[in-house]
């Protein structure tokens, strides 16, 4: 009977150390997938982060161009402006149109002059 109990108590102990080796992977094992949901949700994060940055780049790209476009065109615009202010101003809207199209214009497209074709002045004095 004594070897008998002495025989539970040692696959007692037995037990409690492997319960005990076995609780701390699982809590290893835990810890490990915790951190590998986190790094997951970091990762799906920095994707969704790259992709809305790549979707972003066509727009910096197409605007900047248009605002090379429209540096190009200033003087232009500016001086068809200038010239609408100052010389249009005692005559009619037909008349002032007459002129702004084909007199102004023209003149910038014949001096090579970079100039905006449907250029809304009354926006672009404005602004």
């Amino acid at each position: 009977m004594a070897a008998a109990e002495k025989e539970l108590e040692e696959v007692q102990a037995l037990q409690a150390r492997l319960k005990a080796r076995y609780d701390g992977q699982m809590a290893e094992k835990n810890a490990l997938q915790e951190k590998a949901n986190k790094t997951k949700k970091k990762m799906e994060q920095a994707n969704r982060l790259i992709n809305s940055l790549g979707d972003n780049k066509d727009r910096w790209v197409k605007n900047a161009a248009e605002f090379k476009s429209l540096k190009q065109r200033l003087a232009g615009d500016v001086a068809k402006a200038c010239a609408f202010v100052s010389y249009c101003g005692p005559f009619n809207s037909e008349f002032r149109q007459k002129l702004l199209e084909e007199y102004f214009h023209t003149d910038l497209v014949q001096k090579e002059i970079p100039v905006s074709e449907d250029l809304q002045l009354t926006q672009f004095l404005v602004d």
